[in-house]
């Protein structure tokens, strides 16, 4: 359910970000213990949001917070980036990245039958 739930706020929020050509999107699978959530609630929206490199836009974050889980999209044209705003979470938060398309650019990739 986890995976459709990130999939389905992919294929809505990447039309938008495939607008430019040059920039990808990528797809922050969390798991986070529960000092990762005080860390979290002490922060103001501002405060985190100021936590994506320049060069990089947060287009949605959702969380589980029964489970502790979430998942973040990053929209940059510097792979880097995205692995720079999940590094000062790692002690806290298990996470996984990964570059994700549209319907659109999916629909150019795969082979046609």
């Amino acid at each position: 359910m986890k995976k459709f739930f990130a999939l389905v706020t992919t294929i809505l929020f990447c039309s938008v970000a495939f607008a430019d050509a040059h920039k990808s999107v990528y797809l922050v699978d969390f798991k986070c213990d529960a000092a990762a959530y005080k860390q979290f609630a002490s922060m103001t929206l501002e405060e985190l949001n100021a936590q994506f490199p320049k060069g990089s836009t947060k287009l949605a974050r959702y969380q589980d917070l029964t489970s502790g889980s979430g998942i973040v999209l990053i929209e940059t044209d510097d792979p880097t980036l995205a692995i720079r705003h999940v590094n000062p979470w790692t002690e806290v938060c298990d996470s996984t990245i990964t570059p994700v398309v549209d319907d659109k650019t999916a629909l150019e990739i795969l082979p046609k039958t």
